[in-house]
C-alpha cells in the first residue's frame, strides 16, 4: 500500500509542529462505529456536496492509522460522504494519534448540531467504557459539569419519547424543553407533556411549572388530573354509548372546555 501524498505547502512549511494535510484513497478509510451520529440527512449532504464541488473542501477529515495500512475515520463522516457521492478517488485528511471516539464526540459537540439524544447516548458510552466521572468527562470535551449531567438525564426518558423525537422534526422542541421533561419523574405526565410538545402546545416554562407543581405537591391538582387520566382510559377501551349518555358526555366536555379555558394561566393566553 502506498504511502499518502503530504501535501507540502501546507501552512507555508513555516512550522514543523502544524498537522499535516495528506491525500488518502477513500477505499482505505472505513467509518468509525463509535461515531456518534447516527443521522445523516439525504438532502444535508447533497447540499455539502454541491458545496464543496463548487468551493472545495474547506476543513479536512480526521483519521487514524490502523494495523495494515488502513485508516479509522474519526471526524468527518459526512464531508467523508459527500466525496463518496461526488465519486471522488482521494480526500485531504489529517492523521492523528488521539483517542478517536473522544476526539469524534469532541468536533460534533463544537459544531452543535448533534442529535440531542445520540450526544446523551455518546457521553454515557464514554463514561461506561473509560470510567470517567461527569466532572472528568466534562474537562474532555469542554463542557461543565452540571451540563453533562443535564444531557445524560435524556437517556432516562420513556422509550417512546426517544423513538418518537428520534423521527420528528426535532428543531420543534429544543434540547433545554426535553432536559425539563426529564425533570418530570411521573412517566404518564411525561408521556402528557411530551404529546402536548409534539404538537407546540408546550413552553419550557410550563414543564418546569408542571416540575414545581409535583415538587409542592398541589394535591388537588393532581387528584383531578388523575381522575381526568382514568375517565380518558374508560373511554378509550368503551366500544359503544347509549345515545342519552353521549348527549350528556358531550355536555360535559364541553363544560370542561369553557373551565380550562377560565383557567389558562395569564401568561398561556
Amino acid at each position: 500500500m502506498k504511502p499518502p501524498k503530504t501535501k507540502k505547502d501546507f501552512f507555508f512549511g513555516l512550522s514543523p509542529d502544524l498537522p499535516k494535510i495528506v491525500e488518502i484513497d477513500l477505499g482505505e478509510i472505513h467509518p468509525n462505529p463509535d461515531q456518534p451520529r447516527k443521522t445523516f440527512r439525504d438532502e444535508s449532504l447533497a447540499e455539502l456536496a454541491a458545496s464543496i464541488e463548487r468551493h472545495g473542501l474547506i476543513q479536512p477529515i480526521t483519521v487514524k492509522r490502523e494495523d495494515g495500512g488502513t485508516y479509522l475515520l474519526v471526524a468527518g463522516e459526512r464531508r467523508f460522504r459527500a466525496f463518496e457521492k461526488l465519486e471522488k478517488s482521494t480526500i485531504p485528511a489529517i492523521v492523528t494519534t488521539g483517542n478517536a471516539e473522544e476526539i469524534a464526540l469532541i468536533e460534533n459537540i463544537q459544531r452543535e448540531d448533534l442529535h440531542p439524544l445520540e450526544e446523551a447516548e455518546a457521553l454515557e458510552r464514554m463514561m461506561e467504557r473509560y470510567h470517567y466521572t461527569q466532572e472528568e468527562l466534562g474537562k474532555v470535551i469542554g463542557k461543565a459539569q452540571n451540563t453533562v449531567s443535564e444531557t445524560l438525564q435524556l437517556n432516562a426518558l420513556p422509550l417512546k419519547v426517544k423513538e418518537e423525537y428520534r423521527t420528528s422534526d426535532n428543531r420543534l422542541i429544543s434540547k433545554s424543553a426535553l432536559i425539563e421533561l426529564t425533570r418530570i419523574k411521573d412517566i404518564d405526565r411525561q408521556h402528557l407533556i411530551w404529546d402536548a410538545m409534539k404538537q407546540g402546545k408546550w413552553t419550557v416554562r410550563a414543564t418546569r411549572r408542571a416540575k414545581s407543581n409535583a415538587a409542592l405537591g398541589i394535591l388537588a391538582q393532581n387528584k383531578t388530573i388523575g381522575a381526568g387520566r382514568l375517565f380518558l382510559k374508560k373511554l378509550q377501551t368503551t366500544e359503544r354509548i347509549d345515545s342519552v349518555y353521549y348527549q350528556e358526555l358531550a355536555l360535559l366536555i364541553a363544560a370542561l372546555s369553557e373551565q380550562l379555558e377560565r383557567l389558562q394561566p395569564d401568561e398561556d393566553k
